[in-house]
């Protein structure tokens, strides 16, 4: 198992973020940041893709997407999915 180390000055500046409530349309749009991205999934399932790794973040877990790799949604959003998210 390989483990990620991050280095980073404080404090952290968060470029963008928010709180992101499903009406259950749409879906993760497909792009590549040059940023990482943390997102905390409060309420429901988010299933998204970072690169050729697909993950399905479940309530109370989170999941860290790294810089300058391809994110996409799979499938449509939930309509109970409720996730907080920041890139920095």
């Amino acid at each position: 198992m390989s483990m990620l180390e991050l280095s980073m000055s404080f404090p952290i500046k968060v470029q963008n973020g928010g709180l992101f409530i499903s009406r259950g349309i749409g879906s993760h749009p497909a792009r590549q940041l040059h940023s990482w991205e943390i997102i905390f999934v409060e309420k429901g399932t988010l299933t998204i893709r970072e690169n050729n790794e697909i993950f399905s973040v479940n309530a109370g877990e989170s999941l860290l997407l790294w810089p300058r790799r391809l994110h996409v949604g799979i499938g449509q959003f939930p309509a109970d999915l409720k996730i907080l998210l920041a890139a920095f």
